[in-house]
């Protein structure tokens, strides 16, 4: 597994958490910007800290075990136990107004 299938499983627990990259990124103190570029492949480093932030912030874990190593008995009763994610959810998307942020009234006469 490299950077780019952990940052492609962290987008999917990210979402399936139903949090902005924003929010996870006020959770784990890595900026949202660093977050996008690791979701979308572009990150080329990120440091064992800020990574098992960034799980931590979506309820992931992160194993290191023997290259080579198959699937283990809890590997496949954890998936069992997991629902599987329609393709529906996946493409969910949250976005939420800033605190700080005025209500924009609306427009007359559109």
């Amino acid at each position: 597994m490299n950077l780019f299938d952990l940052g492609e499983t962290f987008r999917h627990a990210r979402i399936v958490a139903n949090k902005t990259q924003q929010q996870v990124a006020e959770q784990s103190g890595i900026t949202r910007a660093r977050i996008s570029r690791f979701e979308s492949g572009l990150l080329t480093e990120l440091g064992t800290v800020k990574l098992l932030r960034l799980f931590e912030a979506v309820g992931l874990e992160l194993f290191a075990r023997p290259i080579g190593h198959g699937r283990t008995l809890d590997d496949v009763l954890a998936e069992q136990q997991t629902p599987p994610v329609s393709a529906h959810e996946t493409r969910k998307r949250v976005r939420t107004r800033r605190a700080d942020a005025p209500l924009k009234a609306p427009e007359k006469g559109r």
